[in-house]
This record gives structure tokens, sequence and C-alpha cells, in this order.
């Protein structure tokens, strides 16, 4: 869920989040994202920050892009004064609150019929949708030389769906441990790896795309937005042809204090284009149309002017996904606007009677949510919704377009993408799904 960041900086992981309280130490000191003039980190402008006092926290180097911490509390006033600064806005740190995926009943499931099921024939509705039926898989399942990034909470690198799929995890925030790369500090980065690449008792979009994990969350589930930001442009240096971000912030285009957060995400998305990278983007779960002015309060009694930006699916170059159902309609969780969404995939939800005004649980259909991986710790194989479900097989649908016409740029495989998708409402574009739901059996098809 993605909610409005102002001065406070929320993480979009599945369906909410929570920011976390600070502490008496932690309010001798901020945190400040910084974007340089120049687009690149270099000592001079490093030695400039450390000259005013500044600690390093964080560096995204390749987009001149750096977290710092001060106790100055004039901090702020110097630099955005000073002739290296381009943007500079205060940074809080940010957690996830993702709840745990509800995990798969395997003895219940197993007992459903006389011999042990594959998961996939019998849950994975959504595997199913964009693959038509599997067939997708006898043009092009991928192959392992076709990188995917997956930018998250990380993913849990003894899965036996995924290790074989898995090349190599980094870790992207303060205070990582060796070690820490090859886990998911929750669960939401494994069942979206599985999504795009799993290929055991459930599968993925792709079958045989190698995954890259790029984790952004500490233990706790704490966030860096320069951490995020180093994320994408290390995912794009290593080779990455897509890169899965079910993440993101909300923020208003007129407000001072968010420009270095629409700077420095407008530079990630940039230079991994020039890399070669697509970015496809969660548009978030809070059912609002991103293509209309907003105002909105957040307890200082401003109100703030829209429109609304999406910090990295309204950036030109990134695909923007909303999320459908198992009855091809737009998911009520799923934000949606005539500019932000680019394309539609099956993210799921609880059926046709839910949300309904008795707030009746029992009328729930749970098997019209999407299963995939999740930890082997937390049961394997779980369930969950929202745009974060949807987004990835759009990611791996990319991967795939790459693996059978390599010849396609980042933005080509874009434009097939859309203009393969299988229409959905009114005709041509709208709202809603864009140009329609992601087909990856249509856009594997020679012409």
């Amino acid at each position: 869920m993605k909610r409005f960041l102002l001065l406070v900086t929320v993480l979009l992981v599945a369906l909410g989040t929570v920011q976390f309280p600070a502490t008496a130490q932690e309010t001798s000191k901020k945190n400040y994202i910084v974007v340089l003039k120049s687009t690149q980190t270099d000592s001079a402008s490093i030695h400039t920050l450390k000259e005013l006092g500044a600690e390093i926290i964080f560096e995204a180097p390749q987009i001149g892009v750096v977290n710092i911490s001060s106790d100055d509390p004039s901090i702020l006033q110097k630099l955005e004064g000073n002739s290296k600064v381009l943007a500079v806005t205060e940074d809080v740190d940010i957690r996830t609150s993702d709840g745990e995926a509800e995990a798969l009943n395997l003895q219940e499931a197993e007992n459903a019929v006389s011999a042990q099921p594959d998961l996939y024939e019998q849950y994975q509705w959504d595997i199913k949708r964009v693959t038509r039926n599997g067939e997708s898989w006898n043009i092009n399942p991928g192959n392992k030389e076709t990188l995917v990034a997956v930018i998250d909470t990380g993913v849990d690198f003894s899965h036996p769906d995924l290790k074989d799929n898995l090349v190599f995890g980094k870790a992207f925030f303060p205070g990582a441990l060796p070690g820490d790369e090859l886990k998911d500090s929750g669960s939401h980065g494994t069942h979206v790896a599985g999504t795009i690449a799993a290929n055991g008792r459930v599968k993925g979009v792709g079958t045989e795309l190698a995954i890259a994990s790029y984790r952004v969350a500490n233990n706790q589930g704490r966030m860096n937005w320069t951490g995020i930001l180093s994320a994408i442009t290390t995912a794009a240096d290593d080779g990455s042809v897509s890169a899965n971000l079910s993440l993101g912030t909300y923020s208003i285009m007129n407000n001072k204090q968010d420009r270095a957060l629409h700077l420095s995400s407008q530079r990630a998305v940039q230079y991994a284009l020039k890399k070669g990278m697509l970015i496809v983007g969660a548009n978030g779960n809070d059912g609002m149309d991103l293509g209309k002015r907003m105002k909105t309060e957040k307890g200082t009694g401003k109100v703030y002017d829209g429109p609304l930006f999406d910090t990295f699916t309204s950036i030109p170059g990134v695909v923007s996904v909303s999320s459908t159902t198992n009855r091809d309609t737009l998911a009520y969780y799923s934000n949606y606007g005539s500019s932000n969404v680019h394309i539609a995939s099956p993210g799921g939800d609880y059926g046709p009677n839910w949300p309904n005004p008795e707030n009746d649980t029992s009328k729930r259909d749970l098997e019209a949510r999407t299963l995939s991986t999740i930890p082997v710790s937390q049961g394997s194989y779980g369930w969950k919704i929202g745009t974060s479900m949807a987004a990835p097989k759009v990611t791996a649908a990319a991967a795939l377009v790459k693996a059978q016409f390599p010849q396609l740029t980042a933005q080509q495989i874009a434009t097939r993408l859309q203009q393969t998708a299988e229409d959905l409402g009114k005709p041509g574009h709208d709202e809603y799904f864009g140009h329609g739901l992601v087909n990856v059996y249509n856009a594997l098809q020679k012409k």
C-alpha cells in the first residue's frame, strides 16, 4: 500500500506500511537525502558534505545521490545553499508492515486428492492466465543468461522452487552483514521472485529465467531510500534486463521537500534505461485515481494541492502495472489513472463478494488470491494479493521478450508488451487496464 509522502517517506510493500517511531537517541540526529548537481558522486562533493559535519550513510554514486546524517539543526539550510547540491530533503527510517503471507495448508491440499497435487495445476490461475496455460513455455521459458532483478525485501535462497534460478544476492541497507543478501526479511521478496521464475511445485512466468536478489530491507523491515536507488543502478550495471519494483512512495508535485525524491528517482530510472534495463513498477493499493489532482492533510493543518506523483510509476520509462482479478476485472484495491497505468496483470483479490457492506469475511474466496513461494521457514508456499503480485508477471514477461528478441531495447520491449496485451475494459487504452492484460504467449510470437 502506498501512502502520501510529504515530510515522511513511506514504502509500498504489498498491502501496508507504518512509520517506525523515533527514539530519544534518534532525535539527536536526522537523516537527509542529498541530490548533488553532479550526476555522479565525486570526491569533492563528498568532502564538502563531510566539511559540513555530515556522516555518509549510503551512496548511489552512479547518479550523484547521497544519504547523510547530521546533528546540526541548520544542516538543511546549509545544504540548500551549497553550490554542489541540487536538492535535499529530510529522510526518515521506513519499514514495512507487510503481514506475513498466509501459508498454504499443505496437508489439507495433499489430502484433497489421492496423489500429491501439483500446486501450479491446482491453484495458480494467475500464472496460467498470462502464459496461456503454460503454452508460452513451449516458445521460450527463459534462460540463465537472462537476468531479472528483484529489488525487494530479499529472497530465501534455500527455497527448492527457486534455488536453481537464483544467481546471486546483494544487500543495500546500512549495517548489512555477510549472509543477509541470501535471506528475506519478511516474505514479500520471495513471493515476488517465485512469481517471476519459480520452477517446482509452483511455477513462475519464466521458469528458466535467472534471478538476482537486491535486498533493500534490514531485519526490522527498515529501508533506506538511497539504498533502493543504489540497488536499481547496481542491477543495471550487473546486466539485468528487467527489474521489479513492487515498492514506491507518493509525493505532491509542487511540494519543495519532495523535489529531491523526484529528481533522484528520475536519475535512477534514466540510468537504468541507458544501461538497457526496463523497470516495472506496482502502481499501489489504495484504489485511487492517480490521474486527478488531490488535496491531503498530514496533521500540520496545511493542505497540499496535487497532482499526486507516484515516485516510480509516474516516471517516463517505467512500466506501471495495475492489478486484475480471476474475473478479469480491476481489483478493488488497485490504483488507476489514464496517465499512470500502462498494462494490467493478475494480482488477485477475495472474489466478487469482497468487500461487502456487511464486512462478512465468510463471503471471501480465498483461492482468488495468488499463490507463490514464501520462505521455507514460513511454510514454503503462501497466498498474497496486491499490485505487488501483479507487477512481477510483467517483469518476467519483459525478460522473456528480451530472451526471444535480444535485439530489442528496453523501451521497445515495453512497447511490444503493450501492443500484444489482451484488451480489457473500454476498447484501446483506458485508465484501469492501460493497454490491456499482459499476454506472454502473444508477446513471444514472431511476426
